[in-house]
């Protein structure tokens, strides 16, 4: 087995600092984090200012003009990490959610991304990419393991390799214990024997460890070092995709909504390629500031997708598009994210249709530029040709949007007879040769080549057409599509399209 453990160790502001895109120019103001009139955590300004963990509110506030000071919310920390969960469910479904962290199995995973240096780099990435700034990373064949050294292990310069047991045997013990859950009492007890690492409680007999109170201690020990079994709660993924984020400042303009919304995008991807799906239709409710006399009602903003994809860039990419054109009624203090409709999407990130004879990405790109000028110009602008289940030619195709899906198979609608690529808008009459009956074109009889091919229907809507169409050949070479009309006392020949 092998485990990865991402350890959140700036979560308490990283939860506040998710959906405000702070820019590192004098413009950003420094903050810190308070719990119970106490400083939790800074961030670099504030730190350089002489702000420190454990440091009164009102000290801070002195020492640093213009500081931020942010109460701790557990609520936005447990959020921020089950965003994270559900951006990194995309690499394995074998996945541990903790108060702060996530742990990934990912031995089954490794030959999928190209190797464990090709997954821990991209599971690293996509921390990146879901909000995660301050991260602390560790790899180990138990998830005790790893968590404990993601969280207490300090960064040694030194290039020399320790096994997993060397590294978890040099971890020092007040930080294993605090990691662990374990009091101040057995901390005390332990260092009063002496005891400054985790490989010094190894060493000392178990029996009188026991007795004095590390029998839990020396149980987790176990599970870390792969001696008894490390069982895991997995992470079970919602049933539902609907996410919501509470912003950190009122947006005035839907442009300052992009940032946050990207911290709900990665979500739904790792959501989607989870559930082996991809997203046809998104919602994003935008949610206004509301008074006792004026109550807003919440902007939506709809995204249908011609092409279904769980690719995050070309999700934000749309979603851009559509809030650039959105105008906002009031300002906007939280967002919301839910999948409407989704389609099944298995394998590997490949488009769902393709253009005959065209390259490996055409269709794929082709797709993605239309739901681009669909998002840009507007469903009804961009249409596309569809066909419709019809035996008249001139009424076999009709425009759609390029965003909807046709109902029926075009498999099951392409009549099995040639058909011209340019077929005239209305049938041009032709004479008639009196002698051979052929059809004239152009004053010279064409040469019918095939036989007749009848079309009869209409009858349901009242524009009833009988016709036999023929594929004839002028004098110049060209493939002609025409007909001749049953109906009428006199039969009458049409020139109805042209092949390529």
């Amino acid at each position: 087995m092998l485990w990865f453990a991402l350890h959140l160790n700036g979560l308490p502001l990283e939860a506040w600092l998710a959906t405000a895109d702070r820019a590192d120019g004098p413009d950003a103001r420094p903050c810190c984090v308070v719990e119970a009139r106490r400083v939790v955590q800074a961030d670099e300004r504030a730190a350089a200012a002489g702000v420190e963990p454990g440091m009164s509110a009102a000290t801070a506030a002195s020492l640093v003009c213009g500081l931020q000071v942010l109460a701790r919310d557990p609520a936005r920390e447990s959020a921020q990490v089950e965003r994270l969960a559900l951006a990194l469910s995309r690499f394995t479904p074998a996945l541990v959610r903790q108060p702060d962290g996530v742990l990934l199995e990912v031995a089954a995973s490794r030959r999928l991304f190209g190797g464990a240096q090709a997954l821990w780099r991209a599971v690293r990435a996509e921390a990146r990419a879901a909000g995660v700034r301050s991260l602390r990373m560790a790899a180990a064949p138990t998830a005790t393991a790893a968590s404990v050294l993601a969280r207490v292990e300090p960064p040694s310069p030194s290039p020399k390799r320790l096994s997993v047991s060397q590294r978890l045997d040099a971890l020092p013990l007040p930080g294993a214990l605090v990691a662990w859950g374990h009091g101040t009492r057995l901390a005390e007890l332990l260092h009063g024997i002496g005891c400054r690492v985790l490989g010094d409680v190894r060493g000392l007999p178990r029996t009188g460890l026991q007795r004095r109170g590390a029998a839990a201690l020396l149980d987790v020990l176990a599970r870390a070092h792969g001696e008894a079994p490390d069982p895991q709660p997995w992470y079970e993924l919602p049933r539902r995709f609907e996410l919501g984020l509470e912003l950190l400042h009122r947006a005035d303009d839907a442009a300052m909504l992009v940032f946050a919304t990207q911290r709900l995008v990665q979500p739904l991807a790792g959501w989607l390629a989870q559930q082996w799906l991809a997203a046809a239709r998104l919602t994003l409710v935008l949610r206004h500031e509301t008074s006792v006399r004026h109550a807003r009602p919440d902007t939506v903003v709809s995204l249908a997708l011609g092409d279904p994809t769980r690719d995050a860039a070309q999700l934000m990419l749309l979603l851009r598009e559509r809030l650039q054109r959105t105008v906002l009624p009031a300002p906007v203090y939280a967002i919301r994210l839910q999948l409407d409709q989704a389609v099944g999407h298995a394998g590997h990130e490949a488009p769902l249709w393709r253009e005959r004879g065209a390259g490996a990405g055409s269709g794929e790109d082709a797709r993605a530029l239309f739901d681009r000028l669909a998002a840009r110009l507007g469903p009804e602008h961009v249409q596309r040709p569809v066909l419709v289940a019809d035996h008249r030619p001139e009424r076999a195709m009709r425009m759609s949007p390029a965003q909807q899906t046709p109902a029926a198979r075009r498999e099951d609608l392409v009549p099995r007879a040639p058909r011209p690529t340019w077929l005239l808008n209305v049938p041009t009459r032709l004479a008639e040769d009196r002698g051979s009956g052929r059809p004239l074109y152009q004053g010279t009889p064409l040469a019918l080549a095939s036989r007749a091919e009848r079309i009869e229907a209409g009858w349901f809507d009242g524009e009833l057409v009988s016709r036999d169409y023929h594929l004839a050949q002028a004098c110049d070479c060209r493939w002609l599509w025409v007909f001749r009309e049953r109906r009428g006392a006199q039969a009458q020949w049409f020139l109805h399209g042209f092949f390529g």
